[in-house]
């Protein structure tokens, strides 16, 4: 079985294309979120090897998930992609964590690419 993956968007059409070509394009298992607080159920109950979340979102935003999960020793280690409009400024977030940025506009490939690094697999 491929390495899961729990993507974290509220806009279904994102979610659904990032799903479906890291399904595709990478073998993965997805697991979808669509807000943080159905996030932080789904990694702590399915304990992903990656994390892809959105900043702005209904209930609880990316980076306040992303604290939250650095309190529970079963989730605090995941590595994570912030997807974000605004990359730079949100590098400044101090996370203390194995987070990456990701700006959005971001092409499939640009991103299979990075899950691939930063989760040791070597391009086909």
């Amino acid at each position: 079985m491929g390495k899961k993956i729990l993507v974290v968007e509220d806009d279904d059409t994102v979610r659904l294309s990032i799903s479906v070509a890291l399904r595709l394009k990478g073998g993965f298992e997805i697991l979808e979120a669509e807000d943080g607080l159905r996030g932080l159920e789904l990694a702590k109950q399915h304990n992903p090897d990656l994390i892809i979340s959105d900043v702005v979102m209904n209930n609880l935003n990316g980076f306040v998930m992303l604290e939250t999960l650095k309190e529970y020793p079963e989730t605090a280690d995941i590595p994570v992609i912030i997807m974000t409009n605004r990359a730079q400024s949100d590098k400044e977030w101090k996370t203390g964590a194995a987070v990456e940025y990701l700006a959005k506009g971001f092409t499939l490939e640009a991103l299979l690419s990075k899950v691939n690094s930063i989760l040791k697999i070597k391009p086909a």
